[in-house]
């Protein structure tokens, strides 16, 4: 059940989660004061609450209180509404528009985000591939991608990395770059910095092994005289 939900079940407790949002929600800090007093007479038995009440409580003008009305209503956080009892025209001001603000955003930073990132780096991956390959993609390349990321849970880049020792090796087929990441997984090499340590450990054991003869040594030493 969402806040706006709660709020029609009767007198609910601000959620902390209006206050950390408040920033994305109300204009201003004074605005939002406004607002909790229109919120506490939808709240509780308070019948009636005039603009003039809410400045003689925090010492402004009935001007700069009805400004803020305004600016609420124009930000769809109260939403004002004429009622007619004995004859007698009343103006009701609903504080929980609000509340269904803070839901929708609360659900817009749950979900797209998390869904867009995979997707946005899927497509960089993609273009990436296409521009080092320089040629589009084959139906069934994309999708074995597609599964090497998405499925597989493969990092992109080091995906990527595959795809750079096969363009620098002339070998520029994705079998070529699946079985180097084939290899990578097989050695437990799962990101790009462990790819790159193993690497350079490799190359500074493959110096550590040339052997050096005493004919270059001497020769070498005469260079030197």
């Amino acid at each position: 059940m969402g806040f706006s939900e709660y709020y029609k079940t009767g007198n609910l407790v601000l959620p902390g989660a209006l206050l950390f949002h408040f920033k994305d929600i109300f204009p201003k800090a004074d605005d939002f004061v406004v607002w909790q007093f229109f919120y506490l007479q939808n709240t509780s038995k308070m019948d009636d609450l005039a603009p003039s009440q809410i400045a003689s409580a925090l010492g402004k003008t009935v001007a700069e209180i009805n400004r803020s009305i305004s600016a609420l209503t124009a930000q769809e956080l109260l939403d004002m509404k004429t009622i007619e009892l004995d004859g007698e025209i009343e103006v009701i001001f609903d504080t929980s528009p609000a509340f269904a603000k803070l839901d929708s955003l609360l659900q817009e930073n749950a979900e797209p985000k998390k869904q867009a990132q995979p997707v946005n780096a899927l497509k960089d991956l993609i273009q990436d591939f296409e521009r080092e390959l320089g040629r589009l993609l084959s139906p069934f390349e994309l999708e074995d991608l597609q599964k090497t990321v998405e499925e597989d849970k493969t990092d992109p880049d080091l995906v990527r990395a595959a795809l750079r020792e096969a363009v620098f090796n002339g070998k520029t087929n994705w079998n070529y770059i699946n079985a180097i990441l084939r290899n990578w997984r097989r050695e437990g090499l799962t990101t790009l910095r462990q790819v790159e340590e193993h690497r350079r450990k490799r190359q500074e054991n493959n110096e550590a092994d040339v052997a050096v003869s005493d004919d270059f040594l001497q020769a070498m030493d005469l260079w030197g005289d």
